[in-house]
């Protein structure tokens, strides 16, 4: 009972379970004393762990020294160390400092991280998630219990096992929120755009009061500049290089990575007429920026490009 009493204290509860406490409380005027000096342990045992490391044996002997100095009461021919309340009261401080001795030793939420590379992650509710290099997954500590929670920074693809019951949430860097029941999609995290890709299924995004939902064969882009969510059609299948984080040009034509471009960077290129045609032999990796991948377009074309807003133009 004492964890429920400290759980209904830090509002952990659910309605339901609020209203059992509650129920308790009020069926004995011994109960209220039972839950005032579990929650008075409670905080005076986290205010001394904030600072030292808790001495479980001290803890035992102050427990032991309130049962030995508590006063006799004869009841009925028969000498009774304490009244059934303060036992009660004793026990559940006891409890109370075990668990919050457990509380506070326990080991953090799981974190997954793609150092260099690709790093695929199983997960408990048969999802699978395909870090790209330097993304960062971590799980709620609640995980797979009522929702199924993530935190993302970076790029990764989700393969989401379908689960009406409990959604699949993912937080990112810039308050926008992912949710989904069954899904595959990709997420690409980026300074001036964040990306959803949706490959399968249906995924619902939401930043502040905006709400976005995209069905295969679109994208959700949020603009971090204006915060702003927009639905788009993907014109130019990407997949393979969302897979990949690699764009592999052999002897492709400048119109054909230009139309790439656009659905990787969410950017408009444009090109005189007679570049369009001329083809290129070279790689891009995802994360590199839209600068970067315009320089070495035009040093292999000898051309120029400018940037103008949200438009890049390649000229001769």
């Amino acid at each position: 009972m004492e964890h429920k009493l400290i759980a209904y204290h830090e509002q952990l509860l659910d309605a339901s379970e609020r209203k059992a406490v509650e129920q308790w409380l009020q069926q004995d005027p011994a109960h209220q004393g039972i839950y005032d000096k579990t929650i008075r342990v409670w905080e005076q045992s986290r205010n001394q762990l904030a600072y030292t490391y808790y001495n479980k044996e001290r803890a035992w002997d102050r427990i032991q020294a309130q049962i030995d100095q508590a006063p006799a009461v004869k009841s009925q021919g028969r000498i009774v160390s304490l009244k059934w309340w303060r036992a009660a009261a004793v026990a559940a401080s006891l409890a109370g400092i075990v668990l919050l001795l457990f509380v506070w030793y326990r080991p953090g939420p799981p974190v997954f991280v793609a150092d260099a590379g690709t790093r695929e992650v199983h997960l408990q509710d048969n999802s699978t998630i395909e870090l790209y290099t330097n993304g960062v997954l971590e799980l709620d500590r609640a995980f797979n219990k009522k929702t199924r929670t993530v935190t993302l920074k970076g790029d990764a693809r989700f393969d989401i096992a379908r689960n009406p019951d409990k959604p699949f949430i993912i937080h990112n860097s810039n308050a926008m929120d992912v949710q989904v029941l069954g899904t595959s999609f990709t997420i690409q995290q980026r300074t001036a755009f964040n990306t959803v890709y949706v490959h399968s299924g249906k995924v619902k995004a939401t930043l502040g009061n905006q709400t976005v939902t995209a069905v295969a064969g679109q994208k959700i882009v949020q603009d971090n500049k204006t915060r702003q969510l927009q639905l788009r059609e993907i014109r130019t299948p990407i997949e393979t290089v969302l897979k990949t984080q690699t764009i592999r040009c052999n002897n492709m034509r400048i119109d054909s990575l230009a139309n790439i471009l656009k659905e990787l960077y969410n950017v408009d290129v444009q090109f005189d007429p007679a570049i369009g045609s001329k083809r290129i032999t070279s790689t891009y990796l995802s994360y590199e920026s839209p600068e970067q991948v315009m320089e070495n377009i035009a040093l292999m074309i000898n051309a120029t490009w400018r940037k103008q807003n949200d438009h890049y133009i390649i000229t001769k």
